[in-house]
């Protein structure tokens, strides 16, 4: 992979990661092709499990939809329906990618049962074994689906707890949204529960009326512009119909759009459930139809939100002759529509959809339709939301972990307080070993046994994935513990080097450096890897973590698969006897090398060191070096890492930040140079030999 005289630079190193993160060209299509005939997944319920999820059914049809499928029993009357929950939510597990998932849920609202069909969760491919998802997904058959679902503890008497899946937690989180919102939503459909039911909100009004501009500024009020030439009538770019259309039942729109007393007398009319919905038009055309009569329906205007349609008959309408605002256009033409049935949510996007026609001359009586819309969301201003847990993961995620991040941040803003002021805290080699070892032991134990929160190469496959899609800081935000970590790990590498994280929390890192230490006190045989081998070893981790990037575009299950090489699930996450023979015994091998080697794993095989390593390449604060360290040895004789080259500096990529060196830098009783200008120090005169090695040894002692 390297020539005989190429060097690994830091430069290059960068340069090579930066490109293989943003080269889209990587992807393979046949990749493409799977991911896009995942998305055409489809629910059909003579192959895949519906009779399990839906007891009660013998029978079943697809609905007039498409989207679900309807139950029956023997009699042919409806018992339930089914659904998949891409065909209705799009909730991203850790992964990034949905979690297929099959819901069933009867006509009384209750969840009738769940069932993973496909997941891309790199924890449960390699590690978690599959039975805990299943046993998380059974716990929410025959619990209704407008219930509180919590996933951890909660002492709420009205909400169900649901155990996370241990080490899973995210995963726990994406899943409970998916199996909950699909259930909502297709009961929503169904006509089970109303959208009230599902996405409880409140209007936010203000006593005094908007101005029209206020309104288009706000975007309380969108716009459908179609111009004679879109018709099809003329090549005309004059507007055929303009249409300003909006939500009036906030005081404040109602009052500016209808007046004070027909506001008054609309909305006192409404009922739970119904809203109001005004819609005019400053163009010579109509929206109206020419074929409109009392009795019948508004075929030309129709409201569209996610997958339920919206028509409006001549009891849902009220002429609207003009608008109240005094800025307002004259209007050709004005509606006031009731949106009812409970089917429209104000806090979610709509669309409203024109259906223009023009006479094409073809017959008599023949027409050419052709359709356009435009699409408002009330914005938070007017319309809240209230807050749901349910629907955020990651705000979930972060309040039930509130006591770990506190535990986490306090060791991680210590760590980095050693290193803000390590002029005092290496200014004795002694006292600098025994705070990092400290370090060392609350790394393995808080970091890796009890908070269990090793971070992986796999979120850098993550990062690779975002960059090239769709980039969601709520994928990122979803595990506090880790996306903390990685906040860490970018500040301290860019500043001291990834060694501050390497060397002093990763856990794996800490477990290899208190074997290496139990190894020395049993009095264990030190094997040291030759000068040569050493150099060309190091670049293993590099060649890894290419590969795996690389691999991953391809196929990123069994990119997640070869990230097995890191055996931190095997360490923290996963139970030994839940693993295959060849995890423990690759597991047993570095444990046992730890021993004899001065952490082999981080040294030559860890693809995220390597990574990190790239990430602080450059770092601002390197330990201190004196002009002396070029002809003194005593440093480079307590560096285990061999981070020390022969001319006294420092290899930044080998280099874990023990900081021996820099305590011995700052210690007078180590540092030749030093020693040398207190032994003079100590003389009341000196001789002309004298004074000139002193000028020598200041010379010796400076920084460079």
């Amino acid at each position: 992979m390297l020539g005989r005289d190429s060097r690994l630079t830091p430069s290059r190193l960068l340069a090579a990661m930066v490109l293989l993160i943003f080269a889209p060209s990587l992807s393979s299509p046949a990749a493409a092709e799977k991911t896009a005939e995942s998305e055409r997944r489809t629910l059909d319920c003579s192959a895949d499990p519906c009779a399990a999820l839906l007891p009660g059914a013998s029978a079943f049809r697809p609905s007039e939809r498409g989207d679900h499928w309807e139950g029956l029993d023997a009699r042919g009357e409806i018992v339930g329906w089914l659904a998949l929950s891409t065909d209705f939510v799009d909730v991203k597990a850790y992964s990034g990618k949905p979690m297929l998932t099959l819901v069933g849920l009867d006509t009384e609202g209750l969840i009738t049962g769940a069932r993973v069909l496909e997941h891309s969760e790199p924890i449960l491919l390699v590690g978690i074994p599959e039975k805990a998802l299943t046993d998380f997904v059974e716990f929410y058959t025959a619990k209704p689906a407008l219930s509180r679902f919590v996933v951890g503890r909660t002492l709420e008497d009205n909400a169900f707890s649901v155990d996370a899946i241990s080490g899973a937690t995210v995963t726990a989180l994406s899943q409970n949204i998916t199996i909950v919102e699909t259930a909502r939503t297709l009961g929503a459909e169904v006509g089970v529960f109303s959208v009230a039911e599902v996405r409880p909100g409140h209007f936010i009004h203000e006593e005094t009326p908007w101005t029209f501009a206020q309104m288009l500024e706000g975007e309380l009020l969108q716009r459908l512009t179609v111009s004679e030439k879109a018709m099809g009538i003329s090549e005309s770019q004059e507007a055929y119909v303009d249409l300003y259309f909006g939500i009036a039942d906030p005081s404040h729109i109602g009052r500016a759009v209808l007046g004070e007393r027909n506001y008054d007398h609309h909305i006192g009319k409404l009922a739970e459930g119904e809203y109001l919905l005004v819609v005019f038009n400053t163009a010579p055309g109509s929206f109206k139809g020419s074929a409109f009569v009392r009795g019948g329906i508004f075929d030309r205007i129709r409201v569209l939100q996610g997958l339920r349609e919206i028509t409006f008959r001549d009891t849902d309408y009220d002429n609207l002759p003009d608008i109240a605002a005094d800025d307002a256009p004259e209007i050709n033409e004005g509606a006031l529509f009731v949106l009812r049935g409970g089917r429209f949510d104000p806090g979610e996007p709509y669309d409203l959809v024109f259906l223009g026609s023009r006479y094409d001359k073809r017959g008599a009586f023949s027409r050419e339709f052709r359709q356009f819309s435009a699409t408002q969301q009330l914005p938070d201003s007017v319309y809240h939301v209230e807050a749901n847990s349910d629907e955020e993961p990651w705000r979930q995620a972060w309040k039930s972990r509130t006591a770990d991040i506190l535990l986490l941040t306090t060791f991680l803003g210590l760590v980095v307080l050693v290193f803000v002021f390590r002029r005092h805290s290496m200014s004795n080699p002694d006292s600098a070993k025994r705070l990092h070892v400290a370090s060392l032991f609350v790394a393995f134990g808080l970091v890796g046994l009890y908070l269990r929160a090793p971070v992986s190469v796999t979120q850098i496959f993550t990062l690779q994935e975002s960059a090239l899609g769709e980039w969601r800081w709520s994928l990122f935000l979803s595990d506090p513990l880790i996306f903390i970590l990685w906040l860490f790990i970018t500040g301290v590498s860019l500043v001291w080097g990834r060694g501050v994280f390497c060397g002093w929390v990763c856990p794996y890192g800490s477990f290899n450096r208190l074997c290496y230490s139990v190894g020395r006190r049993l009095g264990l045989p030190v094997f040291r890897v030759p000068p040569r081998i050493h150099r060309q070893l190091t670049r293993l981790r590099y060649v890894i973590l290419f590969t795996l990037c690389i691999l991953f575009f391809w196929n990123s299950i069994l990119a997640e698969r070869m990230a097995e090489i890191e055996p931190f699930k095997s360490t923290f996450l996963v139970s030994a006897w839940t693993r295959s023979p060849a995890f423990i015994a690759w597991w047993l091998v570095l444990f046992a090398a730890s021993f004899l080697v001065y952490r082999p794993f981080c040294r030559y095989i860890c693809p995220l060191g390597g990574g990190l390593t790239i990430l602080g390449s450059h770092r601002i604060s390197p330990p201190r070096r004196r002009a002396f360290c070029e002809s003194c040895k005593v440093c480079s004789r307590d560096c285990l890492p061999g981070a020390i080259r022969p001319d006294g500096t420092i290899d930044t990529l080998e280099c874990l930040s023990c900081m021996n060196c820099e305590a011995t830098y700052r210690s007078r009783d180590l540092c030749p140079p030093l020693i040398g200008l207190d032994q003079l120090a100590e003389k009341s005169s000196l001789t002309a030999a004298e004074e000139a090695k002193r000028d020598r040894l200041l010379i010796e002692a400076r920084d460079i």
